[in-house]
């Protein structure tokens, strides 16, 4: 028996050490593991499993009426990029790196993951020193920032094969709502094990979620021409300017870099990301930049539209690339802080 208890005891001081250990290579790591475990604990019996993404789409208010209690304009999250800020060279990480994994939010509205960026081993971003962006694809809804939120990061280098494979960051970045008059500028640097991320977000306060197509109405998308679509959400600004504002930060919507433009049979170009929160004092600006693959993007065609935010219904409007004009349909919704 004396035995016994002295191996459990053992034991039981070994797997101490070792979360002991864990905790301070990985304290960031440590944290997030602990987040899930609570999330599990929590809310699992009500809203499913941890990895389960939110089941409510974006335009839920678009073409039906809100509910008089229950959706509003409203503080809500922007992400405008994720960003590998950088590497810890002595853990044997270097540029490029294949990079998979995903980003997701949770906001209180369902609990569940609301996917920024998703990438499987076999569909890897690669990342340079020169391009450290994450390709963002999120929000699939407008994020609500009425109480607390949570970014969730669990990103992977891929090595030479899966036993290789190295993480690079695994952690959650958690959030509180504050009381902000003005749309803001937050930046939050994480270092973890392998690297540092730098989150770019905005705090967009009274605003609704504006769902953006495009759909080539005129003539057609050459070969060979790449393009970029981008969006801005402006709104009033500090006149003391005592905070940053959001007004000059892009939010990418599709950059096919050399490769070609995804177009449907129908011409509705394939938007990465088509979410975006709009304060309702402020516009929202759409824009096209598009130039040959072989030549100098500083000779690219470019244009743009302004929206005003509405609580409900669409807008449209033109974009003109010369050899094509453009429909661009912007869906606008209350934000919703029930699920």
């Amino acid at each position: 028996m004396m035995k016994q208890a002295e191996a459990d005891s053992s034991k039981k001081a070994e797997a101490a050490k070792a979360e002991a250990e864990t905790m301070e290579s990985d304290y960031e790591a440590h944290k997030a593991s602990f987040f899930r475990d609570d999330w599990i604990a929590v809310w699992s019996r009500t809203h499913g499993s941890y990895e389960d993404t939110t089941k409510l789409g974006p335009m839920r208010f678009t073409d039906e009426p809100a509910p008089r209690y229950g959706a509003l304009p409203i503080s809500t999250l922007q992400v405008f990029s994720v960003k590998v800020e950088g590497i810890k060279r002595k853990r044997g990480l270097q540029w490029p790196l294949d990079v998979f994994g995903i980003v997701a939010v949770r906001d209180s509205v369902d609990f569940n993951r609301n996917v920024i960026f998703s990438r499987t081993r076999d569909n890897c971003q690669t990342l340079t020193k020169e391009d450290r962006n994450l390709a963002l694809e999120g929000p699939t809804r407008a994020v609500l920032w009425m109480d607390h939120l949570n970014i969730e990061v669990k990103l992977t280098v891929k090595g030479a094969t899966q036993s290789e494979d190295k993480d690079l960051s695994f952690l959650v970045v958690p959030f509180r709502c504050g009381d902000a008059t003005y749309s803001l500028q937050i930046c939050r640097y994480k270092t973890s094990k392998l690297s540092t991320l730098r989150l770019t977000l905005g705090h967009i306060v009274h605003s609704v979620e504006a769902t953006i197509f495009v759909r080539v109405s005129d003539g057609s998308w050459p070969g060979g021409f790449r393009a970029q679509f981008a969006a801005f959400a402006t709104g009033v600004r500090d006149k003391r300017k005592r905070i940053a504002g959001v007004d000059h930060n892009k939010i990418l919507l599709l950059d096919s870099g050399s490769g070609k433009v995804p177009i449907t049979g129908e011409g509705e170009i394939m938007l990465s990301r088509r979410v975006v929160s709009v304060e309702t004092t402020g516009k929202l600006r759409v824009c096209v930049k598009a130039s040959e693959v072989s030549k100098c993007v500083k000779n690219a065609v470019k244009d743009e539209l302004f929206f005003t935010p509405k609580e409900a219904n669409r807008s449209s409007g033109l974009l003109d690339a010369g050899f094509c004009k453009m429909e661009v349909t912007v869906a606008w919704s209350l934000v919703s802080y029930l699920g």
